[in-house]
């Protein structure tokens, strides 16, 4: 068990990559920050007498979430596009889960905590900014009773956070523009299977759509669509969950391929 997780050697890994990384990630963190607060002004001001509702902070806060965090996974392992730093990377006396584990931390825990409290300051401080008169201005609350949208949210930020994960991995150079490459091309050939599948299946010439999105095809000229029921939409998730796990631990073991 040692030699694949040893507390004492993690802490002193995971301290050695927040001591060699802290200022590239504090730079990052304020061109995100300074983005946001820019952009939430600018949006603020446009808006005649009133403040973002629940419905624009909560696509505002999704799509930059979403954004952010695939670019940032996408940079977690540049040190192995660089053969100095590679080695020495590779070379250090800790196990590859140990490594995979600090990685994975950053990019997933200290990356959701730091951008949910940055979000959330910046839309106190434009409350400050513009305040409204005889009106309280509503903050949208991204963990509002664990609700079905905002556990869909961080279950696509998990999908694509460990198809970004292992991108990262995976690729030497341009990690970012290569694995979102990749995947709307992995994507694209999707729906293209999903659409000749459907077809076959129901006889008919059906909509382009996502694998287990809903059924769309038109009839008498008209478009009619067939969502999924309550339970094949659970299937769905749990589809999405094993998706997850499997980029992860493909993630880990094309790290542990990596030599020197």
């Amino acid at each position: 068990m040692n030699n694949i997780f040893n507390l004492g050697r993690f802490s002193k890994l995971f301290i050695k990559h927040t001591v060699e990384h802290y200022k590239s990630y504090l730079m990052s963190l304020t061109v995100l920050v300074g983005v946001m607060l820019l952009g939430g002004s600018f949006i603020t001001y446009l808006i005649p007498g009133g403040f973002m509702d629940i419905g624009m902070q909560s696509a505002l806060f999704m799509s930059i979430f979403l954004l952010a965090g695939t670019i940032f996974t996408s940079t977690i392992f540049a040190d192995l596009g660089d053969n100095k730093k590679a080695m020495g990377f590779l070379t250090l006396p800790a196990s590859h889960f140990e490594k995979f584990l600090v990685a994975w931390l950053y990019s997933v825990v200290i990356f959701v905590v730091v951008f949910t409290g940055s979000f959330y300051l910046i839309l106190m401080f434009l409350v400050y900014l513009k305040p409204i008169p005889e009106q309280t201005p509503q903050l949208f609350n991204v963990f509002d009773n664990v609700n079905e949208a905002g556990f869909t949210m961080f279950l696509v930020f998990a999908l694509l956070q460990s198809i970004a994960f292992y991108g990262a991995i995976f690729f030497k150079k341009l990690h970012f523009i290569k694995t979102a490459f990749a995947f709307f091309i992995g994507l694209a050939i999707l729906i293209l299977c999903n659409k000749i599948i459907l077809g076959l299946l129901l006889g008919r010439s059906v909509l382009p759509t996502m694998p287990f999105g809903m059924l769309r095809f038109m009839e008498n000229s008209r478009e009619k669509a067939i969502n999924l029921g309550r339970n094949q939409g659970d299937y769905a998730m749990c589809l999405i969950v094993v998706l997850v796990i499997v980029f992860w631990l493909a993630a880990y073991y094309r790290l542990k391929e990596k030599q020197v």
